[in-house]
């Protein structure tokens, strides 16, 4: 999963953290084919969730730190959803936990947005209390995961959708409500201080309005978040870059695509890795895709790069879900071959950025949706493909 303008940034109220332990599984769901050789990347290991079945579509949304990666899956039991921690050791992955809220229930999509940085997990249920929606936070001690905080907005109610997308960097998240006030959207600053989650700012830009839905996508590395608004414009889109300094959150960048126009939907996705960012735009070129890279150079954000897929085609979606690491980027493109879905890796160097991979599951078919969502880190690509096996789904694991 940036634009600029200004943050409603007063420090805002608490949302109280509740400790709660989560519910671990014994089960491990590993390695499939590991060191399978795929299209152009090597498929390191195929992941599914031990008790996932049929709808659950485990993939939803993924994300990786280290050794250790989280994958949603909010239709998991009517749609309560879930998040399942694997980890990585001796080329192997196994699923290590499985994670719900401690009030999840029914229709509450927990799993569709999460993050990891470190040994915290982040896992967004925007459709909690009938969509005003939560953000909960894990964290791992001695192999053992438990909930630390279950976080929600200020202001936040029914039909914000908080937790529609979250972020995390260190011990300070982000977590957007594209929902909030007609659909103009929010995004929600947190940190933590002594292991007390408390919000400390409350972002929007300058020139948002309703049906922007700003914070459907958001995205933070150390004191630089970035959150998109695919409907600003038209739905030409917006992403915002705001910048922490001395302890107060503000507005210092809006970006859009050189070349993006009316239903591009610039800001589905966001990412950024130190001071490069990039935003997809999905429903560019008849929803052929294309992906932003942006860079701070003196104090300036510019855009040094436009990203499109070897093959890509109308109705791709390439955009739909974008990562970056250091000099490497990862785009997804769900739609492409009859929505098999593909995910594209692009490597910078000597400030040009080309596609060095193309990625798919050994076993992906029509209509699985692989590149829906997508992480990185280094060269290790986290794919997910939410319709694979009846939409049961399943996550990839590649060396790109």
């Amino acid at each position: 999963m940036g634009k600029s303008r200004c943050v409603g940034l007063a420090a805002l109220s608490v949302m109280a953290a509740t400790v709660v332990a989560l519910t671990a599984s014994g089960t491990s769901t590993g390695a499939v084919r590991s060191q399978t050789t795929s299209e152009i990347g090597t498929q390191l290991a195929e992941l599914k969730g031990s008790d996932t079945v049929a709808a659950d579509t485990f993939g939803s949304s993924v994300a990786i730190s280290g050794a250790t990666a989280v994958v949603g899956a909010e239709g998991h039991d009517k749609n309560a959803g879930r998040a399942y921690v694997f980890t990585e050791a001796g080329g192997v992955w196994k699923q290590t936990t499985e994670l719900k809220g401690s009030d999840t229930v029914a229709n509450d999509g927990f799993g569709d947005s999460v993050a990891i940085s470190g040994t915290t997990a982040l896992v967004g249920a925007y459709g909690h209390a009938d969509t005003a929606g939560r953000a909960y936070v894990f964290t791992e001690a001695a192999g053992i995961w438990k909930q630390v905080a279950e976080l929600r907005g200020s202001d936040t109610v029914a039909h914000d959708s908080f937790g529609i997308s979250v972020a995390i960097s260190g011990a300070t998240a982000v977590i957007g409500a594209g929902g909030r006030a007609s659909f103009a959207g929010r995004a929600y600053v947190f940190t933590e201080t002594a292991g007390v989650w408390k919000q400390t700012a409350k972002l929007k830009a300058f020139d948002t309005v309703a049906n922007d839905g700003f914070g459907d996508s958001v995205a933070i590395s150390s004191t630089i978040a970035i959150v998109g608004a695919s409907g600003h414009a038209s739905s030409a889109g917006r992403a915002y870059v705001f910048t922490k300094t001395a302890g107060v959150w503000k507005q210092t960048a809006e970006l859009k695509g050189s070349d993006t126009v009316t239903r591009d939907g610039f800001g589905d996705s966001v990412a950024i890795s130190g001071s490069t960012g990039i935003v997809g735009a999905a429903g560019h070129a008849s929803f052929a895709g294309a992906a932003y890279v942006f860079t701070k150079t003196a104090g300036l954000w510019k855009q040094t790069a436009k990203l499109t897929g070897s093959d890509t085609g109308a109705n791709d979606g390439f955009g739909d879900s974008v990562a970056i690491s250091g000099t490497t980027a990862v785009v997804g493109a769900g739609g492409h071959a009859s929505s098999a879905g593909t995910a594209y890796v692009f490597t910078e160097k000597a400030g040009v950025w080309k596609q060095t991979a193309e990625l798919k599951g050994y076993d992906t078919v029509t209509q699985d949706g692989f590149g829906g969502s997508v992480a990185t880190l280094g060269t290790i690509a986290v794919v997910g493909a939410t319709g694979h096996a009846k939409k049961a789904g399943r996550t990839y694991v590649f060396e790109a």
